[in-house]
């Protein structure tokens, strides 16, 4: 009986956890840092980590006994510490679901402190144990997502003397070699050949004075599929700023756009994502910014932090990516009196998972 009610439970988190996630922007950012191994990063899902955890109960607290005990009433025999943490942090995650579509999807506000936002690219790094774990040291790149015909930066970190490293790239399902690398310096850069794949791993044999060792890493790798080129002036419609992007499609599909707003001085404003379907030669896509982010600013913006991403078209189709010829854009200016007021409404699907959250915390 006992192992059913656990089951029940799981099942409540599980499905709770599932339906506020799939309303969460997807995340085009699954970075692989590996030594040995492979570890997979996804910065946006810390944030709420910890209302999805379950924490399992301990036993009951020793009474001296000397010290008299409260009788207990029929309502405390009955409750379930386990369970009513669950019910806790059920309650944590519908709250935060709550606050998250107060604003629309496309224009969501961020701060300083939203890593996964403004360094969508961010490639992570790992010290690990090295020569039977009296040393750390670790493979550093500048980014995780690679474009032809850039170069790719390899930087050894480590406090301990280096006598060589043989480098080698390949794909990791297939073995293929791409790349083999000597050096006896902790820093490599080698040129990127455009028939390189997508996904791409560097093992790094390395020749200590004390002992050799081997750390992995992967990266990304992508022929660009578009260009940004320009943003152009900002108009107004109903309660959104509307600000369409110019786009130069090397491959036609349903693309999706983000960019972060920061205003004139460089304080970052709201994350903003737009989706269309973009043909070949010259196209145009829109990003939106709703009034509720864009109070208390001056009308005086800039777009940066860009994320051009070709979605998969079909299973088995892999997501890819382009690039932006202009790290930052800067806006014409807006006049913020030409939006109406109107607050956001939740959809219906964004109120349905609510009421599904709300009706799970309260079991």
């Amino acid at each position: 009986m006992n192992n059913n009610k656990h089951i029940a439970i799981a099942v409540i988190v599980g499905a709770s956890v599932l339906a506020y996630w799939m309303a969460k922007p997807s995340k085009d950012e699954h970075q692989f840092v590996s030594a040995m191994s492979e570890t997979e990063q996804d910065d946006t899902a810390a944030e709420y980590s910890g209302a999805a955890s379950v924490i399992d109960s301990g036993g009951e607290k020793a009474t001296p006994a000397d010290q008299s005990v409260e009788p207990r009433s029929a309502e405390k025999e009955n409750s379930d510490p386990e369970l009513e943490s669950v019910t806790r942090q059920l309650a944590q995650i519908s709250d935060a679901y709550e606050a998250e579509i107060q604003y629309p999807p496309y224009s969501k506000p961020i701060t300083a402190s939203s890593k996964s936002y403004l360094e969508p690219n961010y490639f992570n790094v790992v010290d690990v144990p090295v020569l039977d774990g009296a040393h750390t040291a670790s493979i550093s790149l500048a980014k995780f997502r690679f474009f032809y015909p850039e170069p790719v930066v390899v930087l050894l970190n480590t406090k301990l003397a280096v006598n060589n490293i043989n480098y080698e790239f390949y794909e990791p399902t297939s073995k293929q070699v791409l790349a083999i690398e000597q050096t006896d310096s902790k820093t490599l850069e080698i040129q990127t050949s455009e028939d390189w794949p997508q996904e791409i791993r560097i093992k790094a044999t390395i020749d200590f004075e004390q002992g050799s060792d081997i750390l992995t890493t992967d990266f990304n790798f992508f022929v660009p599929s578009a260009r940004l080129l320009s943003a152009g002036a900002p108009t107004s419609e109903a309660a959104d700023m509307l600000i369409p992007v110019q786009m130069e499609v090397k491959q036609g599909g349903i693309y999706r756009v983000r960019a972060n707003l920061y205003s004139q001085h460089g304080d970052v404003i709201a994350a903003l994502n737009g989706k269309s379907k973009l043909a070949e030669g010259n196209d145009e896509l829109v990003l939106k910014a709703h009034h509720s982010v864009l109070s208390g600013t001056d009308g005086l913006y800039l777009l940066k932090d860009w994320v051009i991403e070709k979605m998969s078209g079909f299973p088995g189709e892999k997501a890819s990516y382009g690039i932006s010829e202009q790290d930052t854009i800067p806006l014409a200016p807006f006049d913020l009196s030409t939006l109406s007021q109107e607050p956001y409404s939740p959809s219906a699907e964004e109120q349905q998972r609510l009421k599904f959250l709300r009706q799970a915390a309260n079991q």
